[in-house]
């Protein structure tokens, strides 16, 4: 984790919290300019010295002027040139340490896609509870439509990835059916995209089961290898420039899913984690937990048989932090 300013001392508006998710993810560590800049603008500002030293026994105005004049700009060129580093590095002073971007995240999973998807599905907030309403993300590493691309980003917290975009899975287990919303969530901008919802009865589920799928995505950093034109020479003896093909973009990897799948053949497919991309703990939700309660719910619901949903003694200790 890096080492940054504590946010507690600081009096977190909504403008600077928004202010300070950005700063951690696009705000690098500054660098002091490179030697080259720094000589030219040392060779300003000498030259300026040695035309003053050189004139110095000479009292005319204008060469005291001139030499002056020379310095000015050196020290000008100097400021303009020194001043972003100052300013880049006091914004990378600024920026959140990785555990409070991942409770700020937390949070807004709760505010903005909890609330959304209970008005989506038309639920009765009163009958909400941990055990009946799962929120499962995923992170995000391809382009997606309605999201800028710049916003599709991560950042290397050291053991894993903090990502910036998330696919959100939710799953609110009522009385005689399950209500599913997904949705796409940039969270750099708190919106939520393309979101969508689907409703199983019950009694219409068939199975349900983890799967691993290749997400059919490609990495939104993938470079492909450079390759040169194919140059052939025709039966005339011209020279005929052929364009390689275009390499496929890999995919992301394998998806962790749960599929919810009812007798008409649909399914709900929850992805709980892509462990190619090396998402935080924090954010990932246990495939272990997702199947115990939806088969516990589904236990209930259909045959009436009473079990406890438990909780991983872990999960219980920092939910009660």
């Amino acid at each position: 984790m890096s080492q940054n300013v504590n946010v507690d001392v600081l009096e977190i508006t909504p403008e600077v919290r928004e202010m300070l998710k950005k700063n951690y993810f696009f705000v690098n560590k500054a660098k002091f300019p490179s030697f080259f800049a720094t000589s030219i603008l040392f060779t300003y500002f000498f030259m300026g010295l040695s035309i003053f030293v050189v004139y110095y026994f000479k009292p005319v105005f204008t060469t005291y002027l001139f030499a002056a004049i020379l310095m000015i700009v050196a020290f000008f060129y100097t400021f303009r040139w020194i001043k972003p580093y100052f300013k880049q590095r006091q914004q990378y002073h600024l920026r959140p340490s990785t555990d409070q971007i991942e409770k700020w995240l937390v949070e807004d999973l709760r505010d903005y896609v909890k609330s959304a998807a209970v008005e989506m599905l038309s639920l009765n907030p009163a009958t909400i509870t941990p055990e009946n309403f799962i929120i499962v993300p995923h992170p995000i590493w391809w382009h997606v439509d309605g999201v800028p691309d710049e916003h599709i980003t991560k950042y290397d917290a050291g053991e894993y990835n903090v990502f910036a975009t998330y696919g959100i899975s939710v799953l609110a287990l009522t009385e005689n059916y399950i209500s599913y919303y997904n949705c796409i969530f940039n969270w750099l901008d708190n919106e939520l995209v393309d979101p969508y919802t689907l409703e199983f009865f019950f009694d219409d589920i068939s199975s349900i089961r983890v799967e691993q799928q290749y997400v059919d995505h490609g990495a939104i950093d993938y470079e492909p290898p450079k390759v040169e034109p194919i140059v052939t020479v025709d039966e005339e003896g011209n020279e005929v420039v052929e364009e390689p093909e275009q390499e496929e973009i890999p995919s992301v990897g394998v998806a962790q899913v749960v599929v919810v799948r009812n007798k008409s053949g649909e399914t709900m497919d929850i992805i709980t984690s892509i462990p190619n991309l090396e998402a935080s703990p924090r954010i990932s939700l246990k495939t272990e937990k997702v199947m115990q309660t939806l088969r516990i719910m589904l236990r209930n619901r259909r045959y009436g048989e009473q079990f406890k949903i438990t909780k991983p003694e872990q999960e219980e200790n920092e939910q009660a932090e």
